[in-house]
């Protein structure tokens, strides 16, 4: 039984995908909008039935000297298929319109990759 859990939680691993938007943020109030905007999606994928697919808000550390790309939003998806279902959902897409002006600041510019596990 405990080889069977293993593998089910391997494979699940397997299947999870991470999205990462690199991006540079103009402002403080900027970010704090896109905060509150990255909170209010989190809350709406699980509305929708999502619970284990979220995103996260990074950035580099002050004293870091990078000059671009010292931001990060990261997509955590538990599958493809579940990637799919949340980007296609009405609310999903509702959202990305409401916050279309503020948001579209970080898609510009941004680098944007999708990661999927190497074993």
């Amino acid at each position: 039984m405990m080889a069977a859990i293993g593998f089910n939680l391997t494979a699940s691993a397997q299947k999870a995908i991470n999205s990462v938007h690199f991006y540079d943020v103009k402002n403080a109030a900027l970010e704090k909008t896109y905060i509150a905007s990255i909170k209010e999606i989190n809350a709406i994928m699980i509305e929708i039935g999502f619970p284990n697919n979220y995103y996260t808000y990074m950035k580099v550390n002050e004293s870091d000297t990078t000059s671009t790309y010292r931001s990060c939003t990261i997509g955590h998806w538990t599958s493809e298929q579940a990637y799919n279902a949340i980007h296609d959902n009405a609310k999903y897409k509702a959202w990305g319109a409401k916050n279309k002006d503020n948001n579209g600041v970080f898609i510009t510019g941004q680098l944007y990759r999708k990661f999927y596990a190497a074993d």
